[in-house]
């Protein structure tokens, strides 16, 4: 039987707290719930199935991906995806770009998930959804104009990432890579 995983970063607990009651917000008032169900987080490699038998493999592979500096993460503002997704910006950086590449590469290199291109570039837009999947198009215009003008600016450094496994009622944490600057020495003995 395959399984589900996710591979993100996650706020610290405050600031996804605040996030989450956003979402909330959001839920309550325009009957959208979907986005309730995973933490918060940013999406650094999108969901995908995988066998326990490549699992201890995905484990041992994603780790020189930490082999990283840690990286300020800035949230700024609200955007959207046309119209089936609200969702607070991450501004564009060069350190988180390099994270998602390098995870994107190994995911692709040993064949984990299938390669994911768009225009024969890997695509990432680094956010934090706030509503998404069940948004009615009618409601959308609606939600858009709440959210499009009110200001969100905060930050955090990002010491890792995580690996999330779903237990097929909500996300888990599976493994969390902490960030570091040199690969860990072998040691012999």
């Amino acid at each position: 039987m395959e399984n589900l995983y996710l591979l993100a970063i996650l706020p610290p607990a405050q600031l996804g707290g605040q996030i989450h009651e956003i979402r909330e917000e959001c839920a309550h008032r325009f009957n959208v719930k979907a986005a309730l169900k995973p933490p918060v987080h940013i999406t650094l490699f999108r969901p995908f199935k995988l066998g326990p038998v490549l699992e201890k493999h995905l484990l041992r592979q994603l780790s020189p991906a930490a082999v990283h500096p840690d990286i300020e993460i800035i949230l700024e503002n609200f955007d959207s995806f046309n119209v089936h997704t609200l969702y607070i910006r991450v501004v564009k950086n060069p350190g988180l770009s390099s994270l998602q590449r390098g995870i994107a590469r190994i995911m692709n290199q040993h064949k984990f998930a299938p390669r994911e291109t768009k225009n024969g570039n890997t695509t990432f837009t680094p956010h934090i959804t706030i509503a998404y999947r069940d948004i009615p198009a009618e409601t959308f215009p609606l939600m858009w104009e709440e959210y499009k003008d009110r200001k969100f600016q905060r930050k955090f450094t990002a010491d890792g990432f995580t690996l999330l496994k779903h237990d097929g009622k909500k996300w888990q944490i599976f493994k969390e890579y902490r960030l570091k600057q040199e690969p860990e020495a072998l040691t012999l003995f």
